[in-house]
């Protein structure tokens, strides 16, 4: 019990005086000659487009949401004339609110400074964020939780909208306010939700919204063909005789993205439609002849018109916005589809070669910024790998592929070689297929490991796969130091093949110090699986020994899955576990030996380690690929891309915490039913309050800013730890329940 007890305190130190966000990093990538500018920003695969001022310069920078991981990623904009002139800054999207789904950034109450607005998932609608900047940058501070507006019995009902919608919010009227199009929830008709802030004489800051018409631009989109459904008249509406304030019963609206611009300059908006259902988008002309009236009376099917139109399988997106600083807002298209679309061409880039009241769409790529980035398409699992033997750490990436005909995927395994030197790495990839898969196999979401099986002084590949087998390459180097391997060989257990479920992300280390490695392998389930090698040096042979290892479980709530996956690494001598997930969060556990020694479940050091976050099915590995004394962190995700996050200290199992700037004390102790807490601040700031048992796990969290009593009853009697921690300062104190 005493042993157990410096353990937990060892522990808790550890786990909150290394409670930092690591420093993102940028480093050259070249591929096929070419330097990659944005190499390790994430990649893109549903990118959402919007301006805003990221540092209140005077210069509209570039915001893209990407709806797979609902990633938020900050462009800055050194706004050289005429050219697309974007460079990362990682920085200033730390402490994005956490919103799903989509986002737009709209100036709502005209300081100049844009707000965002977001999918609410209950009730499904829409978040509002009031910017702000904090010393020059870009802030935001919740003001709504939902929208809501007058129902016909006068309660106030959701503005509904989907999460896999995309909604116009623009300034239909032209009165100074924003108001909001979306498609309503029984089918195909788009409703008009008016800001009455400026009619009500609150000028541009207020969000009061009513329904006033249920069928903007008396049109009907059925998703059965890309044309809409057009109405003869502005005073009547396709399918649906009294329309005004009266909600459609007809069908079910599935999804469907909006844009609103002026493209005639007569001052009423026409819209661009995306439909789940299609790969093109459709515009149609406004000839209401005033803003308080819309009517689309025709429409292009195929958009933009004279040049090559939007075709992203699928769903696509649009949006307005500058992006090479000549004035003139340019077109951009994204699908709109998670999972089952285009994952590397879904950037799509029409430059305005007109002017902003008669704008012009002329196609020029369809890789915006993707180009610049390493993006292996769907899904990344990156590696570090000495492949030609000469010290310098390369990249080995398993990709779940880019995006095929037909909505397919087809796998591969990627190097990228360092081409640079010791304290200043560079890499090249020189393959994207690295082992020569079979073309037939079709394997998808490689996960790679390397170590030496069968003691011939090289290291050899193991991997695992969508369908959770895991396969084998021997390392057939000859003698020149350089990685040649042999062809594909499932890897035998004592039964068969191994084969653990789904998706398994497979890690050799020898966990159980005995001189053979060891595989411990993630799963879709999120726990992780120890299979111990009981062969030879020659000859391993593995069998399973814990299908829960750790009591690893890598889920959230909202996320039934964990797609867990596992990186070790050893600081000062002691085995410290990684883990990276289905909800992204990276997690890292400590004191992994003594917790095996007494049959303990590992102690979980951090739930957002580094405050790492780049989106869903986190993949990572662990270096020090610069000679600096400093770990390096390589990032896979769903987006296909590698982020890379290193060490601002020396990461040690030995650190010295500050002291506290707090007074924490408790009583009576020992304690029966009650136990008091004495909590105070200087300036009376808020901490959390964890309990722990003697094998360190939590019984009890909340957040404290005074003091605090704690029913203790449910207990059993035994010795507990309480930690107060406020930021990086940390307080542990020992108690008794009898």
């Amino acid at each position: 019990m005493i042993r157990l007890y410096f353990i937990l305190i060892a522990v808790l130190i550890y786990t909150f005086s290394y409670a930092q966000n690591l420093q993102q990093q940028n480093l050259p990538f070249f591929e096929n000659n070419k330097k990659l500018d944005l190499a390790l920003t994430g990649g893109f695969n549903n990118p959402q487009f919007s301006e805003v001022d990221i540092n209140n310069d005077g210069i509209q920078d570039l915001f893209v949401f990407d709806k797979t991981g609902d990633v938020p990623m900050y462009f800055m904009n050194k706004g050289t004339a005429d050219q697309i002139d974007y460079h990362f800054a990682p920085d200033y999207a730390i402490d994005f609110p956490p919103v799903r789904s989509w986002v737009l950034l709209r100036d709502f109450n005209c300081d100049g400074i844009m707000d965002l607005f977001a999918h609410n998932q209950v009730p499904a609608g829409i978040t509002v964020y009031q910017g702000y900047y904090d010393n020059d940058k870009i802030a935001y501070t919740k003001i709504v939780d939902y929208i809501d507006y007058p129902g016909l019995s006068g309660f106030p009902l959701n503005l509904f909208i989907t999460g896999e919608d995309y909604p116009a919010i623009d300034d239909l009227d032209n009165d100074g306010d924003l108001d909001i199009l979306t498609f309503g929830i029984g089918g195909g008709w788009v409703e008009y939700y008016e800001n009455q802030s400026q009619d009500l004489g609150y000028g541009c800051d207020s969000l009061i919204y009513e329904l006033v018409d249920n069928c903007w631009g008396r049109f009907y989109e059925s998703g059965l063909t890309i044309a809409l459904e057009l109405s003869p008249s502005m005073d009547s509406c396709v399918g649906l005789a009294n329309f005004i304030g009266k909600s459609a019963d007809e069908g079910v609206h599935v999804g469907s993205t909006l844009l609103t611009l002026d493209m005639d300059n007569d001052d009423d908006k026409e819209l661009v439609l995306g439909d789940i259902s299609f790969t093109n988008v459709v515009m149609g002309i406004n000839g209401g002849g005033n803003p308080d009236t819309a009517w689309i009376n025709s429409q292009f099917t195929d958009f933009p018109p004279n040049t090559t139109p939007v075709n992203i399988p699928t769903f696509p997106a649009t949006f307005h916005v500058d992006v090479n600083n000549d004035g003139k807002k340019d077109f951009l298209a994204a699908p709109n589809a998670r999972n089952i679309s285009e994952s590397y061409l879904c950037s799509w880039y029409y430059e305005n070669t007109g002017d902003n009241d008669f704008p012009v769409f002329e196609y020029r790529k369809n890789t915006f910024l993707v180009e610049e980035m390493v993006d292996l398409g769907r899904g990344s699992a990156p590696t570090f790998f000495d492949h030609n033997s000469d010290g310098l750490m390369d990249i080995v990436v398993g990709s779940y592929g880019y995006y095929q005909s037909g909505g397919n995927h087809l796998g591969s395994i990627f190097l990228y070689e360092n081409t640079g030197t010791i304290d200043m790495p560079k890499y090249t990839l020189v393959s994207d297929n690295y082992t020569n898969l079979p073309a037939g196999l079709n394997l998808h979401g490689m996960n790679i490991t390397f170590g030496d099986l069968d003691n011939d002084g090289d290291k050899d590949m193991v991997f695992g796969e969508e369908f959770g087998k895991l396969y084998y390459h021997e390392n057939l180097d000859t003698g020149n130091g350089i990685a040649v391997f042999g062809d594909l060989e499932t890897l035998p257990d004592d039964g068969g093949q191994i084969d653990i479920g789904q998706f398994a992300a497979p890690y050799l280390v020898d966990i159980d110090r005995d001189g053979l490695l060891d595989l411990i392998i993630g799963e879709l389930n999120g726990n992780i699986n120890y299979w111990r090698n009981v062969g030879t040096p020659t000859s391993p042979v593995f069998t399973e020994i814990d299908a829960f290892f750790g009591e690893i479980d890598s889920r959230e709530y909202g996320y039934p899955e964990g797609f867990c996956d596992v990186a070790v690494i050893e600081i000062d001598g002691e085995y410290v576990l990684f883990t990276g997930s289905e909800p992204g969060n990276i997690r890292r556990y400590i004191n992994i030996e003594d917790s095996l020694a007494v049959g303990a479940p590992f102690f979980q050091a951090d739930s957002l380690f580094g405050g790492i976050v780049q989106g869903v099915r986190t993949r990572l590995d662990v270096a020090d690929i610069n000679n600096d004394g400093l770990l390096e962190y390589l990032i896979g995700n769903k987006r296909g891309g590698l982020a890379l996050y290193s060490d601002s200290q020396l990461l040690t199992s030995n650190p010295v915490p500050d002291a506290p700037d707090f007074t924490f004390t408790l009583y009576p102790n020992p304690a029966e039913d009650v136990l008091n807490i004495r909590y105070i601040h200087p300036q009376g700031q808020a901490a959390t309050l964890r309990v722990y048992d003697v094998l360190g796990r939590t019984l009890h969290h909340q957040n404290i800013n005074q003091n605090t009593q704690l029913d203790i009853q449910q207990f059993s009697n035994g010795i507990y730890f309480c930690a107060v921690q406020k930021g990086n300062e940390l307080s542990v104190k020992k108690f008794i329940k009898q």
